[in-house]
């Protein structure tokens, strides 16, 4: 499914509320206008169900019938309960594609967009027929007649929609990633260096997950990639976290910069630290082996999984960090 890109969608969403919420930093000069403020927010909002709801749909079916052109259908089937899709979300889809003719232009990504659509639009509804079919135990009666015709549909359809997917977030990707860079200049322009460090924080945990996505790392050829091109972006992990523990401590700061710091967001950013380090250990051992030198504990099918711990830690983080940035200050 589309997992891998949700890190980078979930960070990009942080920085969209990181520009309605950040209290004296919204005095600065306006990087962005109202118009591109709500483009770029639909987008994210758009992105952020692709890769939740939509992805999670997607993939309960999938584990439950397969993924081939023939439908499995496992000894003692009795029915099947997977993410409804609703007509907000199709109203949501098709919001976005308005603001894909809109100003500011988006270029590639409008483009994207505006291809991306009618693909989306018609998996969602094969998913409302799949959702209807078997709330309705049609597959009693017609002994699965229907529900053969809708796997092949819905199969062939989200290779369409999969292909045109991956083309919009990574055209996206480079809108996001200038968002990013202007909105931490933005917070250190008006030192709200606790809040610059938070989303740093989540900023170097993205680049090292797709560091490894696109090197197409995975935890089972996790040796193949380079100890000191990890190491790099390690360390500016390393060192963020650092700064953050340091300037978290400092009341009058946190005051100043309207944040109060939850424990959950600073227990997750100590468990990225741990995960960062095994991997570390990892590459510098040649060992996947979990032992005294690697910490980790999750595994998949037996077998160390540190790349899918971190992931897993990243993704908690992020909605640590959303807790936080919306949790209300009172003086």
């Amino acid at each position: 499914m589309l997992k891998k890109f949700l890190s980078s969608v979930l960070i990009c969403m942080t920085m969209c509320l990181l520009l309605t919420s950040c209290g004296s930093a919204g005095k600065s000069k306006a990087v962005n206008s109202k118009e591109d403020i709500e483009k770029y927010n639909n987008y994210i909002a758009l992105s952020n169900y692709m890769t939740g709801l939509m992805d999670d749909a997607l993939g309960i079916y999938v584990e439950k019938f397969g993924i081939g052109d023939e439908i499995v259908i496992k000894e003692g089937f009795n029915g099947f309960n997977g993410v409804p899709i609703l007509e907000t979300h199709k109203d949501q889809l098709d919001k976005v594609l308005e603001y894909a003719s809109k100003k500011p232009s988006y270029g590639e990504t409008d483009d994207a967009m505006k291809a991306l659509h009618p693909k989306m639009k018609e998996l969602m509804n094969t998913l409302g027929e799949i959702e209807n079919y078997y709330n309705a135990k049609s597959f009693v009666d017609d002994k699965f007649n229907k529900g053969k015709e809708l796997h092949k549909k819905v199969c062939s359809q989200y290779k369409e929609y999969s292909d045109l997917a991956v083309k919009f977030f990574i055209s996206f990707d480079n809108i996001t990633e200038q968002k990013k860079k202007e909105d931490l200049d933005k917070l250190k322009e008006n030192d709200m260096i606790i809040r610059y460090y938070a989303i740093s924080i989540l900023n170097r945990a993205q680049d090292i997950e797709m560091s490894f996505y696109r090197a197409k790392i995975t935890d089972d050829n996790i040796l193949d990639y380079d100890a000191n091109k990890y190491k790099e972006k390690y360390d500016l992990l390393t060192e963020d976290i650092n700064k953050f523990i340091e300037y978290s401590k400092d009341n009058k700061r946190a005051k100043k910069e309207q944040i109060a710091i939850l424990p959950t967001f600073s227990s997750d950013i100590k468990r990225a630290k741990v995960a960062a380090t095994d991997i570390m250990e990892i590459l510098k051992t040649k060992n996947t082996n979990i032992n005294a030198n690697t910490k980790g504990r999750i595994t998949k099918a037996g077998k160390t999984a540190p790349l899918y711990e971190f992931s897993r830690i990243v993704s908690n983080m992020v909605d640590s960090y959303n807790n936080m940035i919306n949790t209300k200050v009172v003086d």
